[in-house]
């Protein structure tokens, strides 16, 4: 099944993991998280959203965002705060 993810302006994107990865993986340093505890966060929720994503053949962005930040609360409140407002922050 193709996973694309329709981003705000309508546009079509294949779903990418390391850029999920990443982002989750930077909310959770900027929490003072270390390396390692935030390489293995990072690396679960990939996981579970890996499955949530694998269900779907098109997600909106927002919808991705929303499930990852549920998805990352269970471990690292605050990093799922600034997962989900990192636009705000910046």
């Amino acid at each position: 099944m193709l996973n694309l993810v329709v981003k705000s302006t309508g546009e079509d994107q294949k779903y990418d993991e390391k850029k999920l990865y990443a982002s989750i993986y930077a909310s959770l340093i900027v929490c003072t998280a270390n390396h390692k505890e935030a390489e293995l966060i990072a690396g679960e929720v990939t996981k579970l959203m890996r499955r949530w994503v694998g269900t779907k053949s098109h997600v909106s962005s927002k919808d991705l965002r929303i499930e990852a930040t549920k998805k990352l609360r269970e471990y690292n409140h605050v990093a799922a705060y600034v997962y989900a407002h990192h636009r705000m922050l910046s």
